[in-house]
Formats: structure tokens, sequence, C-alpha cells
């Protein structure tokens, strides 16, 4: 299996992707490959590269609640304001990927939700009821604060019903997953971002 998988970034910059925690290939070998493969950038999850010019990021968080506090219910996306919304709601966050705009509803058994303001749709939020999952709500960059992110995280508890709930998140800012715990969440594990402009 290759170590460094090649992506693109929301802005659509080629990414070089890798898990230091769970690669035989060392640093120079990793930036190597990413050079050799046309990336932009190299997205490095885990560990601690310690070289020049590794930036930190805020990584993957899973989050828990045994009990989380529910909030208003919303909607479910409209299927045509999925991809569009989707490619929106989590630009410029750090660890998601280019999502193509006409992309169609997931059929995976998850459902989607959305969050209007004045409106217009600012946020969605994907939840898996079978296993009690939540993705990080997303929200686009102009309305992205921790009240949003709370709404549809909440919204998310609603459609479960009482019960643990489990959140993953990529690229989320420090504030927001603290906020998150006004809700009962709490992160029960991290691992760190880093990322080199080539």
């Amino acid at each position: 299996m290759d170590e460094v998988l090649i992506c693109r970034n929301t802005e659509g910059e080629t990414v070089a992707e890798v898990d230091l925690d769970d690669t035989t290939l060392t640093l120079p070998e990793i930036v190597g490959q990413a050079r050799d493969r046309g990336a932009d950038l190299v997205w490095a999850h885990g560990g601690n590269p310690g070289m020049d010019g590794f930036v930190r990021r805020p990584g993957y968080a899973h989050l828990h609640a045994e009990r989380p506090e529910s909030q208003e219910r919303l909607p479910l996306v409209e299927a045509e304001l999925y991809g569009r919304l989707l490619a929106r709601a989590y630009a410029g966050q750090w660890g998601h990927k280019w999502v193509d705009p006409t992309q169609s509803l997931p059929a995976d058994g998850s459902v989607v939700l959305c969050l209007h303001e004045d409106g217009l749709p600012i946020g969605l939020c994907r939840v898996w009821p079978d296993h009690r999952l939540v993705d990080q709500p997303g929200v686009v960059p102009e309305r992205r604060e921790a009240k949003h992110t709370l709404r549809l995280l909440g919204a998310a508890c609603a459609l479960l019903g009482p019960g643990p709930v489990d959140v993953d998140s990529w690229g989320e800012s420090a504030p927001i997953l603290e906020a998150c715990g006004q809700l009962g969440f709490v992160v029960t594990q991290q691992q760190r971002g880093w990322e080199l402009r080539l």
C-alpha cells in the first residue's frame, strides 16, 4: 500500500498526505516522493516531524458524550444543494479534501442535516444513526462560528435521541472543539497535524 497518498485540498492544491505514526519512510523520503509527484504541500498526521518548514495544524480529534444536550431539530439537506454546500462548508479547513460541487448525497446509511440563516444554507452535518456517529459540522467560512457548529451538533444529537454520541473531526479549531463541551462533549483522542509547503 502506498504510504504517501496524493489528493487535493479544498483550494485545489495537490497534497501529499502521510501518517507519520504508520509509515516506514523517513521525512526526506516523504518530501522527495511529494516533490516527485508534483505536490504543493505535505500533510503529515501524528508524530513530530521536527523538520524545518513543517507548521503545526489542527489535526484529527475524536469527541464523545455519554448524554449530550440536544438542540432544535434541523431539516435534511436538499439533494440539489448538497455538493455545493459540502464544497463550501469545509473550505480552507485543514485536512479536508476538494469536493466536486455536483457530488450526490451519500448512500451509506448516513443522513445530512442542513443549517439555514437569513434564508441561505450555511452549514451541514452528516450523521450515521446506526453507529451513533457524527461528522464534525461544517460551516461556510464567512459564518464559521461556534454557535453555528453547536446548532448543527445539537440537532444531530436530537436526531439520534438519548444515549452516547461520538464525533470525528479534522482540522477544527481549538476554540470550537472546546465550545462542544457546552453540549457535554469531551475530546477523547487527538492526533497532531503538520503542513509543509514545498
